[in-house]
């Protein structure tokens, strides 16, 4: 079991520990840096040459983009998202908006850009909606903005971490941010239950859920 910090290039080191800390308290053991090199039908084998048994392999291998993105020209990133403007039309093929998994868009000024979440997915969605319609009708476009980013990570049993920002500074663990990760997964991402004009309220490409 390595005590090597993980995932920094994208944790950053002040997360990666308590990450790993989260991990081995639910008893998890940690093999950081090697390779799957094969799968067989008990087992794995690592690139250090080290075979685990196993009745059951999990392999996460990352996120990419519905194949319905390849009906579209344009240029496209490493998960096959389309690249949009700040409006989120797909810049080679006219009248065509693109939002949630299918696009890679600018959230600020600074460089950043959207991920694969529900939290972008949910101002994506208001703001491509609204700019179909508004094209249509020809009224002014919104351009989509969203500086405001959050990670809220379930770690089992130990809880879960919350951070705010790009550079990932931690606000709550264990148990408090289990709470706002629960209230993430059973509430903020489906639709209310409210009345016409209140749907009509949040369903505007300028709103922000603030945890």
């Amino acid at each position: 079991m390595t005590q090597n910090p993980l995932w920094e290039p994208e944790w950053g080191a002040d997360i990666s520990p308590v990450i790993q800390q989260a991990l081995i308290e639910c008893g998890v053991e940690l093999r950081a840096g090697l390779r799957v090199e094969a799968l067989s039908h008990d087992g794995v084998t690592l690139s250090n040459g080290e075979y685990i048994e196993s009745n059951t392999v999990v392999l996460a291998t990352g996120v990419k983009a519905s194949s319905l993105t390849e009906q579209i020209r344009g240029e496209r990133d490493a998960s096959n998202r389309i690249i949009s403007d700040n409006y989120l039309h797909a810049q080679a093929v006219s009248n065509v908006f693109v939002a949630g998994d299918t696009v890679k868009a600018p959230t600020d000024n600074q460089g950043n850009h959207n991920l694969m979440t529900c939290q972008h997915a949910l101002s994506l969605g208001r703001v491509a909606g609204h700019n179909a319609a508004a094209e249509l009708l020809g009224l002014p476009l919104h351009p989509y903005s969203q500086p405001k980013y959050v990670t809220c990570l379930d770690l089992g049993a130990w809880g879960a971490l919350y951070t705010e920002g790009w550079q990932r500074e931690i606000h709550y663990i264990k148990k408090e941010g289990k709470k706002i990760k629960q209230e993430i997964n059973t509430k903020w991402i489906y639709p209310p239950e409210l009345e016409k004009n209140e749907l009509f309220a949040i369903a505007a490409p300028d709103y922000v859920i603030v945890p």
